[in-house]
């Protein structure tokens, strides 16, 4: 089973970094996969100065980021360790990275938490639209040659089940 795991892994890890290093720009590969999370606490801020019902989701979605990115998936990470595929893989690394572990995406993590978050508060749209941006990312990331698929799939999961428990706590 971890044969077809890693098989896949690399089959997609490959096509991604090929085409992405034929089609795209030193400027956008840095943009998408490292920089445009940044606009996630923007998002954050901006709701919670919207109403009372959306700082409450904004609060939602932030302690499972908190417990999504900094908590579980930093554990994860140091029990799993699991070296970066510019570092194991032989593909080409598009943009730097410091070498540390790979599995689970902390990006992915944080990202997912968030948008399962709103989806979870009933605000689907924002849900969505987080989401989408959360694919974006994770593809880049994987296409630079950060991560292999399946450590967004661990952070997608991770993600879920941090924006899963803060709404269960939520509850009365």
């Amino acid at each position: 089973m971890f044969n077809q795991i890693f098989s896949i892994d690399q089959s997609v890890l490959f096509s991604l970094n090929n085409f992405l290093s034929q089609h795209s720009t030193p400027f956008l590969d840095k943009f998408f996969s490292e920089y445009i999370i940044y606009s996630l606490p923007l998002i954050l801020i901006i709701l919670w100065f919207v109403s009372a019902k959306s700082k409450k989701v904004a609060l939602r979605a932030f302690f499972a980021a908190i417990l999504a990115w900094p908590i579980l998936a930093n554990i994860i990470g140091h029990l799993v360790n699991r070296a970066r595929p510019f570092e194991s893989a032989g593909v080409k690394e598009l943009i730097f990275h410091r070498p540390d572990y790979s599995f689970p995406s902390d990006h992915a993590a944080a990202i997912f938490a968030i948008a399962f978050s709103f989806w979870l508060s009933g605000d689907k749209k924002l849900g969505w639209f987080v989401l989408i941006i959360g694919l974006l990312i994770s593809i880049f990331r994987v296409a630079v040659g950060i991560h292999w698929p399946s450590d967004i799939l661990a952070g997608l999961v991770i993600g879920l089940a941090a924006a899963y428990l803060i709404d269960l706590f939520d509850k009365p």
